[in-house]
């Protein structure tokens, strides 16, 4: 590939590190409280506990994660890494997996619920009874807006990138320092005040109940290394985005449990069950009445928006980083970069594509019977799939430390990855344990097989 058809080196330190911390800070840490408290049985110090084991293991993911980065700095972030260690076949496959399952899906849903949100801020103000075509439509005119955005001023979607993503850590904060005022002032110790709230009627053991809290907290931290998509796009990316993996990581670790300590210090365990994913909402309500109750929702909604053009920023370019794959065949000119606009204009139409067809597969599953009394999930497809791919990446990663490919401590960096292998393990039993877990594997294994279509013979 020539010069002209490469991506421009566009984005900072920053924006890297707006791309990890706006791609997990989403819609999950407002709405996945309410869900580690029920699988705690209600005790919030074995949730606390929760939230700092799956932390501590996404961060020595992000770090394990960035040595790939510091060594491969171009395109194709975890394709880039795959194929270095795998070889041309496994990436091309993962290739085919992101451009027409993983991101995609993601994507969709992620626009959705920007609908969802949005629509029901209006219903507050109107007579609109919001449904699900309602939250499709609003949904999808985000997605246009944001897809004419990210083909005609990347840079400005950058900059949109790190305000969202500043705007949204700003009531999490404020929420972690209410927490903090709440706990001086009742005059006793952590330990005490965490006992109390925790009583209740737990019918599993202590650590029984922290390792239910893994599953509904790992999918809160999922997101992080989204960033590495962009990797080819980020100035002295060798640097930058291994610094961007940790400095996001560790961040949104100390800010998740900082809020979950600000919740469930001004608000009883049992009221944030029997709220759900209203408690954030009544939480507001209560310290700034329904003035709080709005600024709160208008604050989720610029987050859920901050996470979804991230994420659409890496759907539309990852058809071109696939065509560009040595096994990929040429199609549709996927592999060419627009000499005005500096973007795989071609790439960015087949991915906005995909994302309309999950969006209305996304409905489809959402209102007809079959799906929704099988509390059917398509998000947890690509979950599935991106953590086999990044448990398959850490292992490999021991090869790599044994023939001293990187810099610095060899011990170190093993417990690192052992730790980060840890993480993987504990989201997919989680996940296979549950009624449609082998339904979401098998549905990504299926995905896998169609992708012999396209696969380049020699």
């Amino acid at each position: 590939m020539n010069k002209e058809q490469k991506l421009e080196a566009k984005y900072g330190l920053f924006t890297a590190i707006s791309m990890v911390i706006g791609q997990v800070i989403g819609s999950g840490i407002f709405f996945k409280v309410d869900d580690v408290l029920v699988a705690t049985e209600g005790n919030v110090l074995a949730g606390l506990l929760g939230f700092i084991i799956v932390g501590v293991s996404v961060v020595f993911a992000g770090i394990s994660m960035a040595n790939y980065a510091e060594l491969l700095p171009r395109d194709g972030g975890i394709l880039s890494y795959v194929n270095f260690r795998f070889g041309d076949t496994a990436s091309f496959f993962v290739g085919w997996m992101y451009m027409t399952l993983f991101y995609p899906i993601l994507t969709a849903v992620l626009f959705t619920v920007s609908g969802i949100y949005i629509a029901h801020l209006i219903s507050d103000y109107t007579a609109l009874t919001p449904g699900q075509l309602q939250f499709l439509l609003i949904g999808l005119m985000n997605l246009i807006i944001f897809f004419l955005i990210n083909i005609f001023r990347p840079r400005e979607s950058g900059i949109f990138q790190q305000f969202t993503t500043v705007l949204k850590v700003l009531p999490l904060i404020f929420i972690a320092a209410l927490g903090i005022l709440s706990l001086m002032d009742s005059g006793t110790t952590a330990v005490n005040h965490f006992a109390q709230r925790g009583e209740g009627l737990q019918t599993q053991s202590f650590l029984m109940l922290v390792a239910a809290s893994f599953i509904p907290i790992s999918f809160a931290f999922d997101g992080w290394y989204i960033a590495t998509q962009i990797s080819g796009e980020i100035k002295d990316s060798r640097r930058n985005l291994p610094r961007a993996l940790i400095i996001g990581t560790v961040s949104v670790m100390v800010i998740y449990i900082s809020y979950y300590l600000g919740i469930v210090l001004r608000m009883s365990s049992a009221d944030i069950i029997t709220l759900k994913d209203t408690y954030i909402t009544e939480f507001a309500r209560r310290i700034a009445s329904d003035s709080g109750a709005l600024l709160m929702q208008l604050f989720i909604i610029i987050s859920v928006l901050g996470t979804s053009n991230g994420l659409l920023l890496a759907t539309i370019r990852v058809p071109y980083q696939f065509s560009n794959l040595p096994k990929s065949r040429k199609v549709l000119n996927l592999d060419k970069v627009n000499a005005r606009t500096k973007m795989p204009v071609n790439s960015a139409l087949l991915g906005a594509a995909i994302v309309l067809f999950y969006m209305l597969i996304y409905y489809f599953t959402n209102t007809e019977i079959f799906f929704t009394k099988r509390n059917f999930d398509l998000s947890a497809i690509p979950i599935v799939f991106i953590y086999i791919v990044n448990g398959a990446l850490f292992l490999g990663l021991f090869k790599l430390i044994r023939a001293r490919s990187f810099s610095g401590n060899a011990l170190i960096k093993k417990i690192m990855a052992i730790i980060a292998v840890f993480g993987i393990v504990v989201v997919l039993f989680g996940t296979f344990s549950s009624p449609n877990g082998i339904t979401y594997f098998m549905i990504n294994v299926g995905f896998m097989l169609t992708a012999f279509a396209l696969m380049r013979k020699k």
